[in-house]
């Protein structure tokens, strides 16, 4: 939803077009950026649920930084932008670790499915809470979101070291 909705939040947070342009450009070489540092700094040397876990809590402070500040709004989408490229390496990943790796294509279509749903609606959802209230209550949405999905990963690596 932030992806779709971000040059107008920015806008309706104080930047002008320009300056909204220039910041999201930010994102897609921070996901690049991160991926690389994922390859180079963690290929087989952690388990996947400390990829996970690092891309949730990057992505939760980077939105919680964008609601909060105006001041650190590129190092917010930076942030936002790396926890979302090294999320797609954790969301392949860490499935095949915890499950059986011969039903790797069937759990992968099960766990698609619901997130596939929600990408759809999220842009109308979107739309829906900017038109009611505005683009704080867009992020506060997504950082709840972006907390629970952490505190859900937190329970998940906890549940593992039993």
């Amino acid at each position: 939803m932030l992806s779709v909705h971000l040059l107008m939040l920015l806008q309706l947070r104080g930047a002008s077009l320009a300056a909204a342009v220039g910041l999201g450009a930010l994102v897609g070489p921070s996901q690049v950026g991160a991926r690389v540092a994922e390859l180079l700094i963690g290929r087989n040397r952690h388990h996947p649920i400390w990829t996970m876990l690092t891309s949730v809590t990057l992505l939760a402070a980077g939105i919680w930084l964008l609601l909060t500040s105006q001041t650190f709004v590129a190092l917010a989408l930076i942030l936002y932008g790396a926890g979302n490229g090294i999320h797609t390496i954790a969301r392949g990943a860490l499935p095949l670790v915890l499950f059986d790796p011969q039903q790797y294509a069937v759990l992968m279509g099960k766990l698609a499915t619901p997130s596939l749903i929600v990408q759809a609606a999220a842009p109308s959802v979107g739309a829906l809470l900017l038109g009611t209230g505005g683009a704080n209550l867009v992020l506060v949405t997504l950082a709840l979101a972006a907390t629970v999905n952490a505190g859900l990963c937190i329970c998940l690596l906890a549940s593992m070291r039993r």
